[in-house]
């Protein structure tokens, strides 16, 4: 199989890769990942309900993509807080990154136009 058919599955990840870092947005993503695996461990250690830290990592994504699965439920005020930040955390960073990447592609659109503009003057 040739590399470059082995390498074009990825190759949106790879441009939203370069999105990210050529606006900054790579390090509040980076944080976020970072706040998730923090906030799993604090909720791993405040709840007795939650009996792994794997347990706790479900959670925090069953938290982000708003599932709420039931499998694994918060019981203490402290996981309840961590939920309520992981939430807040989350629809913030998706924001922020859905955002920079269509404004991204919005420069670059209306950089093509006037560069096309100019040539046909």
């Amino acid at each position: 199989m040739d590399t470059d058919k082995k390498r074009k599955p990825f190759k949106k990840l790879r441009v939203l890769k370069e999105i990210l870092n050529n606006t900054g947005a790579d390090r509040i993503f980076m944080s976020f990942v970072a706040f998730v695996f923090a906030d799993a461990l604090v909720i791993f250690l405040a709840d007795p309900a939650i009996e792994s830290y794997g347990d706790a990592l479900w959670y925090c994504y069953s938290v982000i993509s708003t599932a709420g699965f039931g499998d694994v439920v918060a019981t203490t005020l402290v996981t309840k807080i961590c939920s309520l930040l992981l939430t807040l955390y989350a629809t913030l960073v998706i924001a922020i990154v859905t955002g920079v990447v269509v404004n991204y592609y919005n420069e670059l659109i209306l950089e093509k136009n006037k560069e096309g503009a100019d040539g046909n003057k």
